[in-house]
C-alpha cells in the first residue's frame, strides 16, 4: 500500500468514526478510491478528469481538506483567481494550519493588491503619487514576485 494511500485511509478511519457518531453514512472505499483516481489525473496533466475527481469527492466528504485545496491549484493554474481563492479558504475552514493553502491565499491576496494599486495609479495619478501610497507600492513590489501556487 502506498504512503499516500496509507495517510487517506487514516484520515478516513477518522472520519468514519466522526460520521458513525453523528450517523452520516460513508463509503470511505469509493471516497478514497475517487481521491487516488483525481490525484493520479491531476499528476499525470488529466486537469479535467482531475477536477472532476475532486468535486464527486466534496460531495461525499466535504469535510476532507485535500480535494478543496487541489481545486484551489487547478483554478489557480487557470488564472481563475476568485474560484482558486474560494478553494483555499475552504480548505483553510477545515484546518486552519494548512500552511500551503495559507501561502496560496497570501499569493492571490497580492496579486490583487498589485492589480488594483496599478488601477489606481492609472485613475487617479495625482492621489497615487502621494508618499504614503507610492511606499505601498514600492513595498509590495520589493516582496517580489512570488511562485506557482505551493504543492
Amino acid at each position: 500500500m502506498s504512503a499516500t494511500r496509507t495517510l487517506y485511509l487514516l484520515g478516513f478511519m477518522l472520519i468514519t468514526l466522526s460520521a458513525c457518531a453523528s450517523e452520516l453514512p460513508l463509503n470511505t472505499g469509493s471516497v478514497l478510491d475517487r481521491l487516488e483516481r483525481a490525484d493520479n489525473a491531476f499528476r499525470t496533466g488529466q486537469i479535467e478528469q482531475a477536477k472532476q475527481h475532486y468535486q464527486a469527492v466534496i460531495q461525499r466528504s466535504p469535510e476532507m481538506v485535500s480535494p478543496h485545496f487541489q481545486l484551489g491549484r487547478i483554478a489557480y493554474r487557470n488564472a481563475q483567481l476568485d474560484p482558486a481563492k474560494a478553494h483555499f479558504t475552504d480548505a483553510l475552514e477545515r484546518n486552519p494550519n494548512h500552511i500551503p493553502a495559507t501561502y496560496n491565499l497570501a499569493v492571490i491576496h497580492l496579486q490583487t493588491a498589485r492589480t488594483l494599486l496599478a488601477k489606481h495609479q492609472s485613475l487617479a495619478p495625482v492621489t497615487a503619487a502621494r508618499p504614503e501610497l507610492k511606499a505601498v507600492r514600492e513595498a509590495i513590489e520589493a516582496l517580489g514576485s512570488p511562485e506557482a501556487p505551493d504543492e
